[in-house]
């Protein structure tokens, strides 16, 4: 899931956008747009436990909340990114990955498409005591390398308009805004991922020579609720 995260506008999303008016030559709509530094924002950080932690948001795209100015795309996006951008979870400080023209005005996100997340804790467990947490006892969480037994997870999860509900993700550009935030609840997306494998986890059945838990199933609908429950654009 190693992968960069490169901004890149759709051509109808520059400084400015050209408009076809039926009955006139062509007319230019200034956008009056301003240049804003992306950053990925862990808020609040907090890998916990694992030593390397991360996703990759394969895809953003949004359109104007304004009806009539979204209308002026037709099928266009304003697209984030050509290239995935893996999400270092373990990390507490912002990362400016790219940076964006946009005029001031709200935007809501139409799609968004992130892979799980990928979750090493590199110590060696103990076997479990008594009464433990299973969950606790999983040494890796990851759909794309996983150690048996694993059960099937999908390699990557998409959210759309009108399918989903992405009214979190809204986000306003103000005059004079210079910074745009992707900001990712990471105790809270840690923590929905793992629960999502709780009614399938099962404590190890000979602790003496394996201390894993074993997870035999996945809750999709409950880490796509986490997704959107920990992940906002301000």
């Amino acid at each position: 899931m190693k992968a960069g995260f490169v901004h890149v506008l759709s051509a109808v999303v520059l400084a400015s956008v050209a408009v076809l008016v039926p009955g006139c030559s062509q007319d230019t709509l200034e956008s009056g747009s301003q240049n804003l530094n992306m950053a990925y924002t862990p808020s609040p950080p907090g890998a916990g436990r694992f030593d390397s932690a991360s996703f990759t948001f394969e895809k953003i795209e949004a359109l104007p909340a304004d009806p009539d100015e979204a209308a002026l795309y037709g099928v266009e996006r304003i697209l984030f990114s050509f290239s995935p951008f893996v999400a270092d979870l373990t990390t507490d400080t912002a990362v400016t990955y790219s940076n964006i023209a946009l005029s001031p005005g709200t935007y809501n996100v139409t799609l968004i498409k992130i892979t799980p997340p990928a979750l090493v804790d590199e110590e060696v467990l103990p076997p479990p005591p008594p009464g433990a947490n299973c969950l606790d006892w999983v040494s890796t969480f990851d759909a794309q390398s996983p150690v048996p037994p694993f059960p099937e997870v999908p390699s990557s999860f998409t959210f759309k308009t009108p399918n989903d509900n992405l009214s979190g993700l809204s986000f306003t550009v103000q005059p004079g805004q210079t910074r745009l935030s992707l900001k990712v609840n990471v105790p809270g997306l840690i923590g929905g991922y793992e629960q999502a494998f709780s009614s399938g986890c099962r404590l190890c059945t000979n602790c003496n020579v394996d201390s894993r838990s074993t997870l035999t199933t996945f809750n999709t609908p409950a880490y796509r609720a986490a997704v959107l429950a920990n992940i906002t654009l301000e």
